[in-house]
């Protein structure tokens, strides 16, 4: 067994470098943040900005492009006014391409924030500042990030501990939609102000519910919700001993990295942690949603379009009025129950129609909705190298609708770093792959994740979809399932003929104190799945089974020479375990 993953670990290694990508020194135009979008953009004279560079390149391929087109960004953050939108007439060709790229070894930082500045200490230790256009209405924000650091919006309980979050006593939602009560121990609440922009999330099995409030009952312990409500789905809907926290009121400002800010009044007040200086504190509140917008058409698709070595950062989401009622995998209920059609958290990096492009050796960080996501018709794509964490949602995430025609094919996502996503929405997943043809997904690191590493599959039956030859190998998943349950480091759904999942190394699926539900394991097949090669697949250290089936079967896929290591750490009381003895036996 140690052979065994010994060798994967080295296959992994060996096969995750990225290569050096350089970018030629005799740039088309260049970019710099000391430059003028009324300079020429040349290396003497470049640009201030992307987007001025983007429209001169547009005006050259607007001419005839018959050569390749690279756009050098010299290093330093540059601020986005609006999101960077690339459509057709920014589009390569199959002969040509157009490269927006960072200067080779310089860090170059595209950013949706905005940095905070003129900072006061108070008497008790809290630091203010002013938040420019919050109390004129113009801006509101819901996520802060300080020193690079995302912080933590004031809350109850705090963030510290085993397990920071109260249950709930009761949830009653009327027959109408009406009225949504939640109810919890009267002691828990407080004299809170604001109580109109305060939040509470409620964890379910596997996705979370996230509603604003509207009122507060110390006496009863009763917490009205603020309306439109929708019916949730069953395993995630809020009930008796469903953990919780309270967010977003000014009394609830008591622990070092939290944060609150006043709508009426537009002051931010922080507290800081151990050796935060905030005179010198680089503070950024994110501004934009989305960072890049690739948009083609059926008919004129944006192809060999490429971005490279660039740090994208700071991009936020706003709670939707009616709030999150999750879902699965970043996907959350849009009407008055449950049942599609969906809604999904957006992402700060978006293709549709888009071919032949690549987003590689990048970072997307510090974001309040999801990474990076391909979606409508996007064929032989890449997404490689780039290191993502710091994600409220899903890192990255292809997946195109069901039509046959408009699924994405043959794309690529390759020796990524996913990490520390889903901090907001615990039923984030590092990698999910929805309905797609011939993906990719190889050599990727994943891991510290409060629900599943991979997810493949977006049908909860065995009837055939678009959704088919797609290869998930070589990646290296572990600690994950650290909030949630039912999951994996490697979960799957639906029919998937000439899929493989082969030669990746799982290990580490855990179960926090708060998961409520089923098992989590080394790989969850769940429904419909169906028509898979899974060999040369190395798991061990699992909470629970190392691999689990539900509404499915084992035999509906093929078995090569996989290793099912130790025998499962934790075993669920009173529920049927499937032997690690017994599966290492069948599988090998």
């Amino acid at each position: 067994m140690r052979s065994v993953i010994r060798t994967a670990i080295a296959v992994l290694l060996l096969t995750g470098l990225v290569p050096h990508q350089d970018v030629s020194s005799a740039a088309d135009f260049y970019v710099a943040t000391s430059g003028s979008d009324d300079n020429p953009g040349t290396s003497e004279k470049p640009f201030a900005t992307v987007g001025k560079a983007r429209d001169a390149v547009r005006q050259r391929i607007a001419a005839g492009l018959d050569a390749d087109i690279t756009v050098s960004i010299r290093g330093g953050t540059y601020e986005l006014a609006e999101t960077l939108k690339f459509g057709p007439e920014d589009s390569g060709t199959v002969e040509h391409s157009v490269t927006y790229a960072a200067q080779p070894d310089e860090s170059v930082v595209l950013s949706g924030g905005r940095r905070i500045t003129g900072w006061r200490k108070g008497d008790d230790g809290v630091w203010t500042a002013p938040a420019p256009g919050v109390k004129d209405g113009k801006w509101y924000f819901r996520h802060l990030f300080v020193n690079g650091g995302r912080a933590t919006r004031a809350r109850i309980p705090n963030l510290v501990g085993h397990n920071p979050h109260w249950q709930l006593a009761g949830a009653a939602l009327s027959p109408d939609l009406a009225t949504y009560t939640l109810t919890i121990a009267p002691e828990r609440l407080g004299q809170w102000s604001n109580v109109d922009d305060m939040e509470i999330m409620v964890a379910g099995n596997w996705a979370i519910n996230r509603k604003r409030i509207a009122a507060i009952d110390r006496a009863s312990g009763a917490i009205t919700l603020a309306p439109p409500h929708a019916s949730g789905h069953d395993a995630i809907r809020p009930r008796a001993g469903r953990w919780c926290y309270f967010e977003n009121a000014p009394e609830l400002l008591d622990f070092p990295g939290e944060w609150y800010l006043d709508r009426k009044s537009g002051v931010l007040s922080y507290m800081p942690r151990d050796g935060e200086e905030m005179q010198t504190a680089e503070v950024v509140a994110p501004v934009l949603e989305r960072l890049i917008e690739v948009t083609g058409t059926a008919d004129g698709p944006v192809r060999n379009l490429h971005f490279k070595g660039l740090a994208l950062e700071y991009a936020t989401w706003q709670l939707p009025n009616f709030g999150y009622l999750g879902i699965q995998g970043c996907h959350f209920t849009k009407g008055r129950d449950w049942s599609r059609p969906w809604a999904r958290v957006p992402a700060a990096v978006c293709f549709n129609f888009a071919q032949e492009c690549t987003v590689t050796g990048g970072t997307i960080a510090h974001v309040g909705g999801c990474g990076i996501e391909m979606i409508d018709s996007c064929h032989e794509n890449t997404i490689q190298g780039n290191k993502v964490f710091d994600v409220s949602g899903n890192g990255i995430m292809l997946g195109g609708p069901f039509e046959e025609s408009r699924v994405p094919r043959n794309n690529r996502i390759a020796n990524n770093h996913v990490q520390r996503c889903g901090v907001e929405y615990y039923g984030a997943v590092g990698i999910w792959i929805g309905f797609a043809d011939g993906a990719v997904v190889a050599h990727n690191l994943v891991h510290d994740l409060p629900y599943s590493g991979i997810s493949v599959g977006w049908q909860w039956n065995p009837q055939p979809t678009p959704c088919k030859n797609n290869i998930i190998e070589c990646n290296h998943i572990y600690d994950v399932m650290n909030c949630l349950c039912d999951g994996g480091c490697i979960y799957t759904l639906g029919f998937q003929p000439g899929t493989i999942i082969r030669g990746n190394h799982l290990h580490d699926a855990h179960r926090s104190p708060f998961a409520q539900g089923a098992p989590n394991n080394g790989m969850f097949i769940d429904q419909g799945s169906k028509g898979y090669l899974f060999e040369r697949n190395v798991i061990y250290r699992t909470a629970a089974e190392l691999v689990r089936f539900n509404q499915c079967s084992r035999d509906w896929h093929t078995w090569q020479d996989n290793h099912i290591g130790e025998e499962a750490d934790v075993k669920e009381p009173g529920k049927e375990i499937i032997n690690a003895a017994g599966l290492e036996e069948a599988y090998r």
